[in-house]
């Protein structure tokens, strides 16, 4: 007997994605009462994926894990933006789930198309995994007789605190934003980029704030690495042992008050790290900023950027590699102009 999703691969197909029909996807199904589904529910795996791994957790979905039988979804939405087809049938994927929008309560399975998001949660999907996600919801809404309205997290329908997908511990996806972009992209209008920065950028610079800033706290608020004298954030940490290291000592080692250290051979380094690093960079910025008399943000912003690019470009060059796959000049230089501007003030971007 045909499984009631079989059309699925298709209509994603119609709406212009990559589709990858895994063996026997038309026949799969978990013991159950058939979806009749009324709208798509959202999730993320939990598995770190990347561009090179970009749907590690394709077969886990089919077969399921010790704790609940495959399937687990219908389709895999990969790092890449690639849907991998997983079941036509009923999927384990929603189990009971309340009433959420348009949608009733009832049978989470029964109710939904299951889209499972490839990636980890604690950072955002990738720009190609959200544009995907946000499309085949469109197509299959469409297909349904559905708005963008029937579109859900799985936090909106979980009964037992479930918060995926999400882009940090614990912080749900903006949902009101995906459905907005759901609408658009069933009416054909492309999905619109509110900031600056391509998602790729913003991506790398939520990264670099994160590993400065610590995870954040309820609202957004910054509250830093957990430490033993309480939470404290990488720049404070380093304020303190730069203080520490200017704090007047009974003795240094003999010529270390001359040293001067390449920044790459002092961060390997510890006697680089005390005497050659935190002294130069505090020196530089210290320049950077009086060099533009410290009331002008767009100049303190164009002072900060050549310092920057000497203290942290090769890591942001490694990062966007890491995010695009390739070397991109372009992008690097514009998450440091991000980064310079913001330090001093977004008013600097104007």
């Amino acid at each position: 007997m045909a499984q009631p999703l079989v059309w699925l691969a298709d209509v994603l197909r119609a709406a212009r994605l990559r589709v990858v029909e895994t063996d026997g996807w038309r026949d799969r199904a978990a013991r159950g009462t058939p979806p009749r589904p009324v709208g798509v529910l959202n999730h993320h795996t939990a598995t770190p994926a990347s561009y090179a791994r970009p749907a590690p957790t394709v077969r886990m979905c089919i077969t399921g894990r010790p704790d609940l039988d495959g399937p687990l979804c219908h389709a895999v939405i990969a790092f890449d933006g690639t849907v991998h087809m997983i079941a036509a049938g009923r999927a384990n994927h929603a189990g009971r789930a309340k009433a959420s929008g348009p949608n009733p309560g009832g049978d989470g399975n029964t109710l939904y198309v299951g889209f499972e998001w490839d990636y980890a949660g604690t950072t955002p999907p990738s720009p190609q995994q959200y544009e995907s996600a946000v499309r085949a919801n469109a197509a299959v809404l469409r297909h349904l007789g559905r708005t963008a309205e029937s579109a859900r997290a799985h936090a909106e329908t979980s009964v037992t605190g479930k918060w995926d997908p999400g882009h940090a511990p614990g912080r749900t996806i903006d949902m009101a934003k995906f459905r907005g972009d759901v609408a658009r992209a069933m009416t054909g209008t492309p999905i619109q980029e509110v900031d600056d920065l391509t998602p790729e950028q913003d991506a790398i610079l939520r990264r670099i704030e994160h590993e400065l800033l610590g995870p954040r706290g309820e609202g957004g608020r910054i509250q830093g690495w957990g430490t033993e004298i309480g939470p404290r954030t990488l720049v404070a940490m380093l304020v303190d042992l730069v203080n520490a290291l200017l704090a007047p000592k009974p003795s240094r080692a003999p010529g270390a008050e001359h040293l001067r250290v390449p920044l790459p051979d002092a961060v390997r380094d510890t006697n680089g790290l005390v005497y050659g690093v935190l002294p130069q960079l505090l020196g530089q910025l210290t320049a950077a900023i009086n060099a533009a008399s410290g009331t002008d943000p767009a100049a303190v912003a164009a002072a900060l950027r050549p310092v920057l690019v000497e203290l942290v470009g090769p890591v942001v060059d490694e990062a966007v590699r890491a995010a695009v796959g390739a070397d991109n000049r372009e992008q690097a230089e514009a998450i440091v102009t991000e980064l310079a501007q913001r330090l001093a003030g977004r008013e600097a971007a104007a």
